[in-house]
C-alpha cells in the first residue's frame, strides 16, 4: 500500500476527478440535496484506470496508514501534498473527507456475486460484503441476519460460548456447515436468548425459507448500524466491475 500511494502519479486528467469527487463528497450530510447525491459513476475505456483509481480512493476515504521497509509510516492523506496535488483547495477537501470516520468496503462485484443468486444479484452482494464486513456470515444471509439479531440483543458473545461448548468448535469457523450443527446451534440459541429448546428448532426449519430481503430492509440494516456509530459516519461501498 505504501509503494502505491507513494508511486501513484496525479495526472492533470486525474487532478479533474480527484477535484470533481472531493467537492461531492464534502457535501454537508445536512444538505437536502444530499439524498440524490450518495453514489458516483466512474466510467472510461478499459485499461485507463478505474480500479486503481477506485483503489486509491479507498485508501483516501478509510485514512488508511501504510509503512515501507524501513518502518516509514504514514497516512494515505499524507501522500498528496503539494506535489502531488498542487491545488490547495482539493487538498482541503481531501483533509476535510478524512476528518470524519467512515467504513469503506471495496470488493469486484463480479467475484462476489454468485450464479445462484436469485431476484436482485446486486442487493444480495451488497448485503453479502455488508455482513461481512460486521463479522457476520457473508454465504447466508438468514445465519447473518440471526447473528445481526444477537447482537441487538446483546447476546451474540454467550451464544459464541454456548456453541463452543456445545460442539467444541469456534462458531466462525464452523457456521458454512451450520446444518451439520443443528443441535449445537439449536442450544445455544436456545442459552443465548432464554428461549426454549422448541422455538430454537422452529426458528432453525424456517429461517431459510422464510428469510426474505429488500432494498428497504437492506437499507434499514445500514441505518441500524449507523445509528450506533458517530452522527457523522458514513457506510461506502466502493464497488469495482459493476459494469459485468
Amino acid at each position: 500500500v505504501f509503494q502505491e500511494l507513494d508511486e501513484n502519479v496525479v495526472t492533470n486528467e486525474l487532478d479533474k476527478h480527484f477535484r470533481a469527487f472531493f467537492e461531492s463528497y464534502r457535501t454537508e450530510l445536512s444538505d437536502p440535496s444530499i439524498a440524490g447525491r450518495v453514489g458516483i459513476w466512474i466510467s472510461g475505456f478499459f485499461g485507463s484506470g478505474k480500479s486503481h483509481f477506485l483503489k486509491i480512493l479507498s485508501y483516501i476515504l478509510s485514512n488508511q496508514t501504510a509503512s515501507n521497509t524501513d518502518g516509514q509510516v504514514q497516512s494515505a492523506i499524507e501522500f498528496f501534498d503539494e506535489e502531488k496535488i498542487k491545488d490547495a483547495m482539493i487538498r482541503g477537501d481531501m483533509a476535510k473527507a478524512v476528518q470524519n470516520p467512515a467504513d469503506v468496503i471495496l470488493f469486484n462485484i463480479d467475484s462476489k456475486a454468485s450464479s445462484a443468486d436469485d431476484g436482485n444479484k446486486i442487493l444480495n452482494v451488497f448485503l453479502s460484503v455488508f455482513n461481512e464486513h460486521l463479522g457476520f456470515s457473508a454465504n447466508h444471509p438468514h445465519i447473518a441476519h440471526m447473528e445481526r439479531h444477537l447482537v441487538e440483543k446483546k447476546a451474540y458473545e454467550a451464544f459464541l460460548q454456548s456453541f463452543k461448548q456445545q460442539s467444541g468448535l469456534e462458531w466462525q469457523d464452523e457456521r458454512d456447515g451450520y446444518h451439520f450443527y443443528q443441535d449445537a446451534l439449536e442450544a445455544a440459541l436456545s442459552d443465548a436468548l432464554g428461549i426454549s429448546q422448541e422455538a430454537a428448532q422452529k426458528w432453525f426449519n424456517d429461517s431459510e425459507d422464510t428469510f426474505k430481503v429488500s432494498v428497504e430492509l437492506f437499507c434499514q440494516w445500514v441505518r441500524q448500524y449507523l445509528d450506533t456509530c458517530d452522527p457523522e459516519h458514513r457506510v461506502l461501498f466502493l464497488v469495482d466491475e459493476v459494469g459485468q
